[in-house]
């Protein structure tokens, strides 16, 4: 899949070495990077899927994600980690009505039928498929994710675990709130 990717032009053209918008990012841990701190492209790699859509030749792009990033985690098996990011001061600002369309457009028209070829190659095989809103609406100071997850009870962030789930080659995922920085590993 990661080769196919490279060789995909347009998915070539929106390769990043950083899942990062607006001083929000997602981290990536150091068992895929190299030596010198870059992602080690024979198991990862981040698309910028808001700047395929968001391209010149699109008029009126329908809303998208911010990154995809595809995790080699075995002999063709794959993960994939939507990532919406978000640099919020309220929360008040994060409407599933303008999050949820972001992760309609990727599953269904990115990765289901502009992609298809790749993503729902049968050769491939799905390790995990997940869906992550990063932001800190709130401010709170870096903590663990466990300390994170009692925080987040009663706050509107909450309820986008309890949405509709999301169906992708037969694995389902919600959209889980995460802080930033969070790591991605195999």
């Amino acid at each position: 899949m990661l080769d196919a990717i490279i060789m995909e032009p347009e998915l070539f053209s929106i390769l990043r070495s950083a899942c990062k918008d607006n001083e929000i990012c997602v981290k990536v841990c150091e068992n895929l990077q190299d030596e010198n701190g870059d992602l080690r492209e024979d198991l990862i790699q981040i698309l910028k899927v808001d700047e395929y859509f968001n391209s010149k030749w699109m008029h009126n792009p329908p809303p998208s994600i911010d990154c995809l990033i595809i995790v080699k985690t075995g002999h063709n098996q794959f993960g994939l980690t939507l990532v919406e990011l978000k640099n919020v001061s309220s929360a008040k600002m994060l409407k599933p009505k303008d999050i949820r369309p972001k992760f309609d457009t990727t599953i269904k028209h990115f990765l289901s039928e502009i992609f298809a070829p790749i993503f729902l190659n049968t050769d491939y095989s799905i390790a995990y498929f997940r869906l992550w809103l990063v932001t800190n609406p709130y401010r709170w100071p870096p903590m663990t994710e466990e300390q994170y997850r009692k925080k987040l009870k009663g706050t509107v962030l909450e309820m986008y675990l309890s949405d509709k789930p999301y169906r992708f080659r037969n694995l389902t995922a919600l959209i889980e709130h995460k802080p930033p920085n969070t790591e991605v590993c195999i």
